[in-house]
């Protein structure tokens, strides 16, 4: 079975803010002219009747896909089969999530490629791509923010520590029966660990079972959000290469204890 895409980012604005500029105004951010699309530049995308539609320049309409489940502004999912019938599909997942600074954690998740011809190619094809979309939908819910809608009216900065937890799971790359830990690649994830470390950034990290395991990190600003979800997917280099899946969660602490007295600060160590 060929495992699901995620890929997270962090925007400004609340989930009712993120959740309208992705579905109502998706028109205005997809990349039409950058081969992301059917009838290519001067065509247009609507969402219509629970689906999303290109219209092309002539007027010819291509359905990408159709809601199948509607949780404004939470979570919605979707069949997706861009330029094909809906005989076979995919399907699209994306929730909306508040998190500290009046900020929005995005997490689309897209599956069944085995239901595809080639699920590796179209996996790897859409592995590329949706880091590049899901940039433009980031510009669009900047300015969008910043003219006083949702949780930035304000227009106040970015304050407060924020807590996040990493965790980490077997990527597609790692063979059956084949433990992470043991692989080259690996090296790059204890690598990026020590990043955080001496940045001091890391409060703890390591297995939680043979198959999978968690770092928890302390920022001191929740402004300091949107990068650390884009590097621990792009620049733990264990992770950009399929080694190991991440997933971030935001995790709102309601309680630190002291440390024990003569007790060390925590370091990183692997996660395996």
């Amino acid at each position: 079975m060929t495992t699901p895409i995620r890929r997270q980012l962090v925007v400004p604005g609340d989930a009712q803010l993120a959740f309208r500029v992705f579905t109502d105004e998706i028109g205005t951010w997809w990349p039409v002219g950058t081969g992301h699309s059917v009838y290519g530049a001067g065509s247009g995308v609507v969402l219509r009747d629970r689906a999303i539609v290109e219209i092309g320049p002539d007027g010819q309409e291509a359905v990408w896909g159709t809601i199948v489940d509607w949780e404004p502004p939470h979570r919605f999912r979707m069949t997706w089969h861009p330029g094909r019938t809906d005989d076979v599909v995919t399907e699209v997942t994306v929730s909306f999530a508040d998190v500290a600074g009046g900020q929005t954690l995005v997490t689309l998740e897209h599956d069944g490629w085995e239901r595809l011809a080639d699920p590796a190619a179209a996996r790897a094809g859409y592995r590329e791509g949706w880091p590049f979309v899901l940039s433009f939908f980031r510009g669009a819910c900047e300015p969008a923010s910043s003219a006083g809608v949702g949780a930035f009216a304000a227009g106040g900065p970015v304050e407060g520590e924020a807590w996040v937890v990493l965790r980490h799971e077997a990527g597609p790359a790692l063979a059956p029966g084949e433990r992470a830990v043991e692989h080259p690649d690996f090296a790059h994830h204890f690598a990026f660990l020590r990043t955080l470390d001496e940045a001091g950034l890391l409060v703890a990290a390591g297995p939680l079972d043979s198959a999978s395991g968690m770092t928890v990190v302390r920022l001191p600003t929740a402004a300091q959000l949107p990068e650390l979800v884009r590097r621990a997917q792009d620049e733990d280099q264990s992770v950009a290469r399929g080694l190991l899946d991440v997933r971030v969660v935001p995790w709102r602490v309601g309680l630190v204890g002291s440390p024990a007295p003569g007790s060390a600060d925590p370091v990183g160590v692997p996660v395996g």
